[in-house]
C-alpha cells in the first residue's frame, strides 16, 4: 500500500533519464508521476473503475502518460489510468473524461474546453502555470529536477472532487512565491 508520504516524495523525486516505463525525458517521467499521484489522493462523486485521463492541446510533458499501457496504475488501491489525446472542440468532454491534461490552447479553446467541464466531476491539471488564474486546479511548474505545482482552490471547490488536504498543502497558491 503507497501512503501519502510515499506519493508525495514521489513528486519531487527526480528519475534518471530512461527510467522505467520512460519514453520521455525524466521531465516527462516526473510529470507523470505527479499528475498520476494527484489522480491517487482524488476522489470523485461516483468512483470509476478506471480513470478517464483526457489529454488536450500541445503538450510538452505528456508523453509518459500517453505512452503508459491502458489501465495502468496510479499508486497503490486507486483505480488504474486510461490517458487518452482528446480534441479541445469535443464538446461532451465533461462526460468523456474523469482528468483532464491542457497542453497549450488559445483562451478562447480553454474557455471551451472549462465551459464544457461545468457541471461534470472533472479533476483538471495544466502544464502552463498561468491556467491557475484561469479555470484549471492544479498548475504544473516543470523545472529540470523536478515538478511542483500550484492550486486554485476556488476551483477545487467548485469541481465536484475532492483533493486529500494534505496534497493540497503542497501546492502554492497563485501569487505566492
Amino acid at each position: 500500500m503507497v501512503t501519502l508520504g510515499d506519493a508525495l516524495a514521489q513528486t519531487s523525486s527526480q528519475l534518471p533519464a530512461g527510467g522505467t516505463g520512460s519514453t520521455g525525458s525524466p521531465r516527462d517521467a516526473n510529470v507523470r508521476q505527479v499528475v498520476l499521484g494527484i489522480i491517487s489522493f482524488t476522489r470523485w462523486p461516483v468512483p470509476p473503475a478506471r480513470v478517464r485521463l483526457c489529454v488536450v492541446g500541445n503538450t510538452d510533458y505528456a508523453r509518459d502518460l500517453l505512452a503508459a499501457p491502458a489501465g495502468a496504475a496510479s499508486s497503490g488501491s486507486a483505480p488504474p489510468v486510461d490517458a487518452q489525446r482528446q480534441s479541445v472542440t469535443e464538446p461532451a468532454i465533461g462526460s468523456l473524461c474523469d482528468a483532464l491534461y491542457l497542453g497549450a490552447v488559445s483562451d478562447t479553446e480553454r474557455r471551451q474546453v472549462l465551459a464544457s467541464l461545468a457541471g461534470h466531476p472533472v479533476l483538471t491539471i495544466s502544464e502552463r502555470n498561468d491556467s491557475c488564474t484561469l479555470g484549471t486546479m492544479f498548475c504544473l511548474n516543470v523545472d529540470a529536477d523536478r515538478v511542483t505545482f500550484d492550486i486554485n482552490l476556488d476551483t477545487v471547490a467548485r469541481s465536484g472532487v475532492r483533493v486529500h488536504p494534505n496534497v493540497l498543502k503542497l501546492a502554492r497558491k497563485p501569487g505566492t512565491p
